[in-house]
């Protein structure tokens, strides 16, 4: 049997593209890492190019930064139970010894590699903050609505020509189809307490342009129709009190519609294999971030540049020829939609509840904490607006 420090065998992992690549390349030998006997093992050299190239995501950082095998477990569980729970922090030591298999000592040493055994970090939010940037600029005035000019050093592992097509393949990937006949709803306050008419079904559609204001999707006098999947979806986005009566309208989808959807975008399931994966994990985090900013409830006396982001990802996906686009509630259970073309849907019935109930958890806001969390629209209220991710790769905190 095959026994040695330059091995390492399938049980040592259990991320399965992993797997599936040793267990295909390997003999069977002994494996000095997690001791199994009988094992698939390959040489570290064979897995030291796949690692390196994976951990290219990260940055390296300070001393006192994350371990490079800390970010790798922590954000792809790469490595087996037996191996992460190890003494002598054996995960790391396993780490840092295929990252370096297969270099010359001399070119390590040269500065063309980063120390492996030092601190790493997850990249900043690049593209996160660039399309911000981006967005601010078009509605300014600055740049053509579809132009992408690229900051130096800044490329996301893609070319800046490619960027357009690279969209569009993400929006095809998240795109979802509504049939003609699906049901969506939309809510009313009456809050007018001097009207004793109810509101007609004519009126429960977008309002006219000269009375539209902006919105999360819409510029100002361009009216879109805002909907949501459920009935209490759509009374919690219009924030009814105790004891108002509300107009919940039933809509009806005319024709069938092609809508991108920001509810489920599947990062990548593995660091390795993968051409595009700063790419995936960059545009991953720009859909998380711009799902939450067009979840956030519009509030009165909000600065229209707040919306820009939204506005211009609504127009990338109307230029890709998409209908309209679905997002979470931050108020709901559901999820909203919006409509580019309000004439896409029609509303068949009106009905009138009275509100009796309403419930909030909340937590105590301590002397230090700020009063209003601005949440993704931080850049917009700092001065130098570079943010940093604050997510782990899979948009866990």
């Amino acid at each position: 049997m095959i026994h040695s420090d330059s091995l390492a065998c399938h049980r040592c992992f259990q991320d399965k593209a992993l797997i599936d690549f040793i267990r295909e390349r390997g003999q069977r030998g002994w494996c000095r890492w997690c001791g199994g006997r009988n094992v698939y093992v390959v040489p570290l050299y064979e897995l030291g190019d796949i690692f390196r190239e994976a951990v290219t995501i990260y940055q390296p950082g300070e001393w006192d930064d994350d371990s490079i095998s800390y970010l790798l477990q922590g954000d792809w569980q790469v490595y087996s139970n037996k191996i992460e729970r190890a003494s002598d922090d054996l995960m790391q030591e396993m780490t840092v010894s295929i990252l370096k298999a297969g270099i010359d000592p001399k070119d390590y040493l040269s500065g063309d590699y980063p120390d492996f055994s030092e601190g790493f970090r997850r990249k900043e939010a690049r593209l996160v903050d660039h399309w911000h940037e981006k967005a601010e600029a078009y509605y300014t005035g600055g740049e053509k609505p579809f132009a992408w000019i690229p900051t130096e050093g800044d490329t996301f592992g893609l070319d800046y020509e490619d960027f357009p097509d690279q969209l569009e393949v993400a929006f095809e990937d998240l795109s979802t189809t509504y049939g003609p006949g699906k049901i969506l709803y939309r809510a009313r306050k009456h809050d007018d307490r001097f009207r004793p008419e109810r509101f007609r079904l004519s009126e429960m559609g977008a309002p006219p342009p000269t009375e539209t204001p902006a919105g999360r999707a819409n510029r100002k006098n361009e009216p879109m129709l805002y909907l949501a999947s459920d009935t209490e979806t759509a009374l919690a986005e219009v924030r009814a009190w105790r004891g108002i009566a509300v107009a919940v309208a039933t809509f009806q989808v005319k024709r069938r519609l092609s809508v991108v959807s920001l509810l489920n975008y599947a990062f990548p399931k593995s660091p390795f294999f993968d051409d595009l994966l700063e790419w995936k994990i960059q545009l991953g985090g720009l859909f998380y971030r711009l799902a939450d900013e067009l979840s956030r409830p519009v509030l009165p006396r909000e600065e229209d540049k707040i919306y820009f982001s939204t506005q211009y990802l609504c127009d990338w996906v109307k230029k890709s020829g998409y209908d309209g686009i679905e997002y979470p509630s931050a108020m709901g259970s559901g999820h909203n939609i919006v409509l580019f073309n309000s004439d896409d849907a029609e509303p068949i019935e009106v009905k009138y509840v009275c509100i009796t109930g309403s419930e909030h958890s909340y937590r105590e806001l301590s002397y230090h904490d700020l009063i209003y969390d601005e949440g993704p629209f931080d850049y917009l209220f700092v001065k130098d607006r570079r943010v940093t991710a604050s997510k782990s790769l899979k948009g866990k905190s």
